[in-house]
């Protein structure tokens, strides 16, 4: 080799040399940076909000017109009847049609104001329940204890109105709160089933679980295992489960697996949790996330890694929770409503369960309403078809 070529030669390495360091830190970076978000993404889903926020700005009261005026999100644009809750839950009132909109606010109805006065908040949240508390239902209820083997867990018990052997078991969803389910209550009362509506582990007013997360349905089951225990001791002879979002997983969950699920004579699904892949990788092309991202964070979800990560206690078996996948062991009617609008929980699940298991399930799809507000957009359609499946028992 000439002198030319090995003085060009050996220039050139420390420069290549420089550069495939450089691709190597940034693939590494990129890397570290997709494994943070996706770690991210997962505990998220896995951890319990600690406290409820007030996220909608409330920006006028005409109380002669009997409106308010809302900063414009999609829930406070949204059609339909809700709760308008503030001043750390110690206020309440209705809120109905929207009246008047601009590009940043919506105007609407309101009416029932309770406790705290509207005009001393600035900030408010929109509940899809019409209750804020079981006495609003104004029929009799009491407190109960679920003996679990987390502990005690609270829950109402609003009997019918003679005496029963029917029981409906109601489960709230994720991050909600027991004033969720109490829409379904009033009719199972009027079909003569006594109405349980429970709490389980990681609510405000039960025990936690030892990691302190959110089983998506895994380890809840057996909070609601324990209520249909409680009221098989009660006489039960046949149970309705009736589940809300993660709920409404949770409740399929223990119709495979408790003790007692031969009791269980139907299930209420109401914007069901029934895919939690379909469900991440929903929301991840929503937030948009890079594929890869969300499909390591599933994968985190289900691996050895969610202890040390994600702070579970074991890994969150996401196969078992695929309810298409389990369509066989499926046994007794299923109602399940699911709404084309919903931004939480995709819909295409409920339709491919619906469409699989037609001998099993009734399904009734809303549109226009958000999660779990289906409701609060067409509460005729809603409770009338409740009504008819109840009938059939």
């Amino acid at each position: 080799m000439c002198a030319a070529k090995r003085v060009s030669a050996e220039s050139t390495a420390p420069a290549a040399k420089l550069a495939a360091a450089t691709l190597g830190a940034v693939v590494v970076g990129l890397v570290a940076i997709s494994g943070t978000a996706a770690t991210m993404v997962a505990r998220a889903v896995v951890t319990p909000p600690r406290r409820r926020k007030d996220p909608v700005r409330l920006l006028r009261v005409d109380r002669q017109a009997g409106t308010v005026t809302l900063a414009r999100t999609p829930e406070t644009a949204a059609p339909g009847h809700y709760s308008l809750v503030f001043a750390a839950e110690t206020g309440r009132a209705n809120v109905g049609a929207v009246v008047d909109e601009s590009e940043r606010t919506v105007t609407r109805r309101y009416w029932g104001e309770q406790g705290a006065q509207l005009e001393r908040v600035r900030s408010v949240r929109l509940a899809s329940a019409p209750q804020l508390w079981v006495r609003d239902l104004d029929l009799p209820w009491r407190w109960v204890d679920v003996q679990t083997p987390l502990g005690a867990m609270p829950a109402w018990l609003i009997p019918a109105a003679h005496a029963s052997d029917s029981w409906a078991i109601h489960v709230h969803g994720r991050g909600a709160v027991m004033t969720e389910p109490l829409r379904a209550v009033p009719l199972f009362r009027g079909r003569g089933w006594n109405s349980l509506v429970v709490s389980y582990r990681n609510d405000a007013l039960a025990p936690p679980s030892p990691d302190g997360k959110f089983g998506l349905g895994a380890t809840e089951w057996r909070d609601v295992e324990s209520a249909m225990d409680w009221a098989a001791e009660r006489g039960a002879k046949r149970i309705i489960l009736v589940g809300w979002s993660m709920g409404g997983g949770t409740v399929v969950q223990a119709s495979l697996n408790a003790r007692h699920r031969e009791l269980v004579a139907g299930i209420f699904l109401e914007s069901p949790a029934l895919s939690w892949r379909s469900i991440l990788r929903y929301q991840g092309r929503a937030m948009r996330l890079p594929r890869a991202v969300t499909a390591l964070g599933v994968w985190l979800i289900g691996s050895p890694l969610a202890r040390p990560l994600l702070g579970l206690e074991a890994p969150i078996p996401l196969a078992e929770l695929e309810i298409p996948n389990r369509l066989e062991e499926l046994r007794v009617p299923i109602l399940l409503f699911h709404s084309s609008a919903d931004t939480v929980v995709p819909v295409d699940a409920s339709r491919e369960v619906a469409r699989r298991r037609p001998d099993l399930v009734t399904y009734r799809e809303f549109e226009r309403a958000l999660h779990t507000r289906l409701w609060n957009v067409d509460s005729g359609r809603w409770e009338r078809s409740l009504d008819e499946w109840l009938a059939t028992f």
